[in-house]
């Protein structure tokens, strides 16, 4: 390694996407140094996809055994509804504190130090920490919460599936916006647990990425366990009350709940970066702009998974990482291109919608 660099590859985001590229990397035999502001596994292991199924299955157990006790079968072992997220927040930081960080150990960690920002196109720093110099860098921050622009949302308690897991118990009434993989799993799963669900969705049907019949069999079922879904809503003002709150809809309709989940999609947040001084060009609504091998404006710096906005899925996010770390280290000639791979994807609601390829939507488009 060239003495002017401190590392060989530097990894922004300890995501799927950033601990594919790290993994790797060491094993590789290179010198890496990772920045992860918040905790290792980024949104899928601590808010997203880890803690979404867990809860899921705890809510599917509950349901099973209250149908066996109305049949007069004694069910036991019988999950605690009043709680279950205290069990989803103890297995996920078993799992983070144990098996996920032991895999990084050998890493140069900056780990909680606070978020990276560019000096220059090899220069990252972690403020009042330290600055970190590196023959290739990849981005790999990921996206948040989108929170949609609606009057009144500013004075009520909003729930995403950042906080969601931090309850300590299934309150009576949930309204959920947005009806896309989050909303329905979450949707679901809060029902199940004994509360009053409704989702308020603007698409005009569950699923919008899916194909249509897909959104509406799930819709379908939805009703049969008590969930109320109300398609092509448009929300007018959201007020606080009393219990929780009250939304309400253009045309006058309102709907009263306890809490409120926020499911309205994700939104990429680079503000920290300061991209800027490193040349690196992007777009603040499709994200960092890249190339067929991941290579941003700058060709030593990549940006991989969520970040530049294509299939925003935990699973095309690692394995994106792993084909920015085969394209950096190859000759032209054997270089991937990560369009050419089909990504497929999941919701796992009852019953679960699975999907690879275009949709009919999509082809009909074209």
């Amino acid at each position: 390694m060239n003495a002017n660099f401190d590392c060989d590859v530097l990894v922004i985001g300890l995501g799927p996407a950033g601990m594919a590229v790290s993994a790797m990397s060491d094993a590789l035999g290179l010198k890496v140094t990772a920045i992860e502001e918040n905790k290792i596994g980024g949104e899928c292991l601590n808010v997203g996809c880890i803690p979404s199924k867990a809860l899921l299955k705890t809510a599917k157990l509950r349901q099973m055994t209250e149908h066996f006790e109305a049949m007069g079968i004694t069910a036991v072992g019988k999950p605690d509804a009043s709680n279950p997220f205290q069990r989803v927040r103890s297995v996920v930081k078993q799992v983070n504190e144990g098996k996920t960080t032991k895999m990084f150990e050998k890493l140069d960690l900056v780990l909680g130090k606070g978020s990276a920002r560019f000096i220059d196109s090899h220069t990252v720093e972690v403020e009042g920490v330290r600055k970190i110099r590196a023959r290739k860098i990849f981005i790999c921050t990921g996206t948040k919460p989108h929170i949609p622009h609606i009057k009144g949302i500013d004075s009520i308690p909003v729930l995403t599936n950042d906080n969601l897991f931090e309850l300590n118990h299934v309150p009576k009434s949930m309204l959920v916006i947005g009806g896309g993989a989050i909303g329905s799993e979450m949707g679901q799963a809060i029902s199940r647990l004994g509360a009053k669900v409704t989702i308020l969705n603007a698409a005009s049907c569950l699923l919008p990425r899916a194909d249509s019949y897909a959104g509406e069999l799930l819709c379908s079922e939805f009703k049969k366990e008590g969930i109320e879904v109300v398609n092509s809503s448009k929300i007018k003002e959201i007020i606080s009350i009393e219990d929780g709150l009250r939304i309400i809809l253009e045309g006058g309709k309102s709907y009263e709940a306890e809490k409120l989940l926020v499911a309205a999609g994700r939104e990429i947040n680079f503000d920290k970066l300061n991209l800027e001084a490193a040349g690196i060009k992007y777009s603040k609504k499709s994200g960092i702009l890249v190339d067929d091998f991941l290579r941003t404006s700058r060709k030593h710096i990549y940006a991989v998974g969520d970040c530049n906005g294509y299939r925003q899925f935990t699973h095309a996010a690692m394995h994106q990482g792993m084909l920015a770390l085969i394209n950096a280290m190859s000759p032209t000639l054997f270089k991937k291109k990560y369009k050419n791979y089909v990504v497929p994807w999941s919701v796992f609601t009852e019953p679960e919608v699975s999907h690879t390829g275009f949709s009919e939507n999509e082809l009909r488009e074209m």
